[in-house]
């Protein structure tokens, strides 16, 4: 992935708006028996396996081919295989190296920031788990190829591009490798059936207990597992469907409020304009309106 190069950018006085500093990148392909880490590193940076070493900032390493070992304070010597990702967290030792039989393949980015510490606090980035084993992922492949590209460019903004880059990796990398697992789980087609149903059914009321029950589960269950996928409970997911249908005739323009509230199976335009206004603060006239 790349020519092997090694930047480290000097630090702005200010953090990052954006929450995340980029500290360096750079990629490196290590060919078996090739003497490891190459020496094109500082020395707050450089180690070797019998000493290894603790960064002050945090470094994501991406390996695409080979394999090797990767050991720290909270973990101890772990084998892994391509394609993975691990996490260096600061202020832990640790020491990684490839399999002198294979060699392999890096890319890293050195960082630091507001973002990745909430990360650290909430748990989503922990580490007693710091490697993620990511598939072949194209889209996390390229989101790293911006960020050397950025870096290596310095170009106007390259900072907040490859923080956002960055972003999306962290996002990629906390969540693929349970994506599989959860994507063949029987309840994921139940709930992509009742979105299904749901939008189908937006111009009317909907009862999300029947709902349930014709697809033959029950409900308690359904609006966890629904809640888990979506983010939102299936009575929310079914509002917002009928809020946004119910706007886009608003803005249209064709339609009065009266044919609207009849379409979406309200008693009344008072009834849909009462919910309408729980909903936007605002009536449908007064909506219509401010567009």
């Amino acid at each position: 992935m790349g020519d092997n190069f090694a930047v480290y950018l000097p630090q702005p006085e200010e953090p990052n708006e954006w929450g995340i500093d980029i500290t360096g990148a750079g990629a490196a392909s290590i060919s078996p028996g090739m003497k490891y880490p190459p020496e094109n590193h500082p020395s707050d940076h450089y180690f070797d396996w019998e000493h290894g070493r603790t960064l002050e900032v945090f470094q994501l390493i991406l390996i695409t081919n080979g394999g090797g070992t990767f050991q720290t304070d909270h973990l101890s010597a772990t084998t892994i295989s391509a394609p993975f990702i691990f996490v260096v967290f600061p202020g832990i030792w640790h020491r990684y190296r490839p399999d002198p039989s294979t060699g392999w393949q890096e890319s890293w980015v050195g960082f630091r920031g507001r973002f990745t510490s909430d990360l650290q606090k909430s748990g989503t980035l922990s580490p007693e788990q710091p490697i993620f084993k990511i598939g072949n992922s194209e889209m996390l492949l390229a989101q790293f190829q911006l960020i050397q590209d950025e870096v290596k460019s310095e170009a106007f903004g390259f900072r907040n591009i490859a923080a956002t880059a960055l972003m999306q990796i962290l996002a990629l990398a906390t969540h693929l490798p349970s994506r599989k697992e959860e994507e063949n789980h029987p309840m994921r087609k139940t709930v992509r059936r009742a979105c299904f149903l749901m939008r189908q059914r937006s111009e009317g009321p909907l009862c999300p207990e029947e709902l349930a029950a014709e697809l033959n589960t029950g409900y308690t269950y359904f609006r966890r597992m629904f809640r888990k996928y979506t983010g939102i409970s299936p009575k929310r997911y079914h509002s917002q469907l009928r809020l946004q249908r119910i706007k886009r005739l608003l803005r249209d323009g064709s339609s009065s409020v009266s044919e609207i509230a009849d379409k979406f199976g309200f008693a009344s335009p008072f009834h849909l304009s009462n919910w309408f206004k729980k909903e936007t603060g605002l009536s449908p006239r007064d909506w219509r309106q401010s567009t």
